[in-house]
């Protein structure tokens, strides 16, 4: 995998722990629905996935890093992506492969019965062939060897597409780690949302204990015990959805990391919110050249070029050369008709022997070399056994045919309109190429511009939702002294609580806001833009 250019968001969160566990001792009924909170995640488990850390009571810790770490080397969807560099790879030895001779053997067995058979438009009788049974077997062993200037542009083409397939891979795992982050920002405000909800809880346990003490007194009606007690419901339907969505985006986590747990998840990384306008001036649209998708869209760029030049070498000659050895074998069956045969040609020999002496005797002068002795010419057994011996040959004793050595030199004129069609769709595919490739800059940009307004507007809400926050508890406490106090009466104190819950929850959002928008700013433009934290 090629190293990428650019550091990793977030690479030094530090670790705390969450602080809900401090309300459970508050009361029964917040002990037992705050305990609900850190119930694992549960994903249904699927075969092939790794589990982690597996099941049991005890709480499995997880960091950002951790979860980073995790994703690269279980997420099914970067995995698929990061598959395709071993392909690359073969196909750039293939490539230097084809400069290498080619070898192929061959080896065959055949038996023929007896009868008669058709040579051509002619039986084997018409052309005196024995009808016979026959066993034949024969072997070759061919090399071959050509050279073109295809072969050097292949090269190019595979190499251009090893780098684009590693460009692509380090653009899935960038991206991969940008959906990590986001999600685990997501599952910590839905934990965060969590926790906010228990403190309504709290306080609207705490105004209903208040009216049922102010009741009982008879200093406020018996409506006011019923009032905080619908609030005190309302409240605990909160609770229950926030824990829900908690469970559902830690689910959501697990299932980008690609693994299965379940042990309940605590995620323990925190991340501080810090005024971000220096380092947004420093992020400017030149570093889109350094971005990962950049890059990626540049290689596929550079490779489609190389298949252009590919596709346009089918016009130029190859030279190829090719040596091969043979031999075979060929046994006749049926060793009676062997020796019939020997038999028939000797008596043939020894009569056109006698023949002749009887010519060369009537004759007034002899024949030179006749008489000669015809008694020569009889198959003895000694004979007839090595006319079989030589016979058995079948399958492995092959006679060699002759050594073969060819070269060719093969310039293609006109093969249809195949070559150009696939000139003209590679050239497609370049041009189409380019075009993605400036419209992932020209994107890229847009995405920077964009997400440096959203991130200074994102801290300006967070101070302005901080300052709301405050308000809105010095508001609450103020109006839980005047009904206590019997100045005020309860609505004004709901009133206060609903203004404190509304208060929490959009400065939670603030600053998860905040925080995406800083994930999205490093994502669009490859920089790690938060400061250096140091872990506990």
């Amino acid at each position: 995998m090629h190293q990428r250019p650019i550091p990793r968001p977030f690479p030094g969160a530090t670790r705390s722990r969450s602080g809900l566990a401090r309300w459970r001792s508050n009361r029964a009924l917040l002990t037992a629905v705050a305990a609900l909170m850190f119930s694992g995640a549960r994903a249904e488990a699927q075969e092939g996935n790794p589990a982690f850390p597996g099941t049991g009571a005890t709480a499995w810790e997880l960091s950002l890093e951790e979860a980073l770490a995790i994703a690269r080397q279980n997420s099914p969807a970067y995995l698929q992506i990061s598959e395709a560099t071993e392909s690359a790879d073969w196909r750039v030895r293939e490539a230097y492969a084809a400069f290498l001779p080619t070898a192929s053997a061959t080896g065959s067995m055949q038996y023929s019965g007896r009868g008669q058979q058709l040579i051509g438009s002619f039986t084997g009788d018409d052309l005196g062939a024995a009808s016979t049974d026959y066993y034949i077997s024969n072997y070759g062993l061919n090399v071959n060897y050509s050279l073109s200037l295809g072969q050097f542009y292949g090269i190019a083409s595979s190499r251009a597409g090893r780098e684009a397939a590693g460009a692509r891979v380090e653009a899935a795992e960038y991206d991969l780690e940008s959906r990590v982050v986001l999600q685990y920002l997501a599952a910590l405000r839905a934990t965060e949302a969590t926790e906010v909800a228990v403190r309504q809880v709290r306080r609207a346990e705490e105004s209903y204990a208040l009216a049922q003490a102010r009741a009982e007194a008879g200093a406020v009606p018996g409506t006011d015990v019923l009032q905080a007690e619908i609030e005190r419901g309302r409240m605990a339907v909160g609770l229950v959805r926030a824990e829900s969505a908690a469970r559902v985006e830690r689910a959501r986590l697990l299932e980008i990391m690609g693994v299965v747990s379940e042990a309940p998840l605590s995620l323990v990384s925190t991340f501080e919110v810090f005024d971000p306008e220096e380092r947004v001036g420093a992020v400017t649209p030149e570093l889109v050249g350094l971005h990962p998708e950049v890059r990626a869209l540049r290689e596929a760029e550079r490779a489609s070029g190389a298949n252009v030049r590919q596709a346009q070498s089918t016009y130029l000659p190859t030279l190829s050369f090719s040596a091969g050895w043979s031999g075979f074998t060929r046994q006749i069956g049926n060793s009676d008709f062997l020796l019939a045969q020997a038999r028939n040609s000797a008596a043939g020999r020894r009569a056109d022997c006698e023949f002749w002496n009887s010519i060369s005797a009537g004759l007034s002068g002899p024949l030179d070399g006749y008489p000669r002795d015809c008694t020569g010419f009889v198959l003895d057994a000694e004979t007839e056994q090595t006319i079989l011996a030589s016979n058995e040959v079948f399958p492995f004793d092959f006679e060699k045919q002759p050594f073969s050595l060819a070269m060719r030199l093969t310039m293609p004129i006109f093969q249809g309109l195949s070559r150009q069609r696939q000139i003209e769709e590679a050239g497609v595919q370049a041009r189409a190429a380019i075009h993605a490739r400036r419209a992932g800059e020209l994107g890229l940009r847009t995405e920077i511009t964009a997400a440096s307004g959203n991130l200074l507007a994102a801290f300006d809400v967070v101070e302005i939702e901080a300052r709301n926050r405050e308000l809105a508890v010095e508001q609450l406490d103020f109006a839980q002294e005047r009904y206590r106090l019997g100045a005020a009466p309860l609505l004004e104190l709901l009133d206060a609580q609903g203004s404190a819950a509304t208060a929490e929850r959009d400065y939670l959002n603030a600053v998860y806001d905040f925080h995406g928008a800083l994930v999205e700013l490093e994502r669009a433009s490859g920089l790690r833009l938060r400061p250096a934290e140091v872990e506990p």
